[in-house]
């Protein structure tokens, strides 16, 4: 894929993302336009687990491998926990951003060449004071899914 993804494509990612679910097309168009593009080449580490989260990926295409590490007998054991493809999310769940710490809880690495989209932490929070209603739509699913 060597041509850039357009905001159409880049809605339609966001769509699929439950969390985005309820915000107004407008909204929808204005964190699109916020989701920058990235070529991640085959065997490249996209997120490592204890980092601190600072942005949220949208899997256009590609499959990465989910790897959990865990100290056995003093040694680091990484573990794969799931594999994603097209139009999974990294760092995000159903209700919204995954890590309730602020740290990566898993390793993810590129199996294939891929194309994802990233959103940075700091501009979801500044798109959420600009559209207060968006803090209240993220709430409201996070409570809907957890209760």
């Amino acid at each position: 894929m060597n041509e850039p993804i357009d905001l159409h494509n880049k809605i339609s990612l966001l769509h699929l993302q439950a969390c985005f679910a309820d915000l107004s097309e407008k909204e929808m168009e204005v964190l699109a336009s916020l989701l920058v593009e990235k070529h991640v080449p085959a065997g490249a580490t996209i997120v490592t687990q204890g980092d601190p989260v600072d942005s949220v990926y949208l899997i256009v295409s590609g499959q990465a491998d989910v790897k959990v590490a865990e100290i056995r007998d003093n040694q680091i054991h990484y573990q794969s926990v799931a594999t994603l493809g097209d139009k999974d999310a990294i760092g995000l769940n159903e209700t919204g951003f995954y890590s309730i710490s602020g740290v990566r809880t898993a390793t993810v690495v590129a199996i294939t060449d891929m194309v994802v989209l990233r959103l940075s932490v700091a501009a979801f929070h500044g798109f959420a004071l600009a559209y207060s209603h968006v803090s209240q739509v993220m709430r409201t699913y996070a409570e809907k899914m957890i209760g």
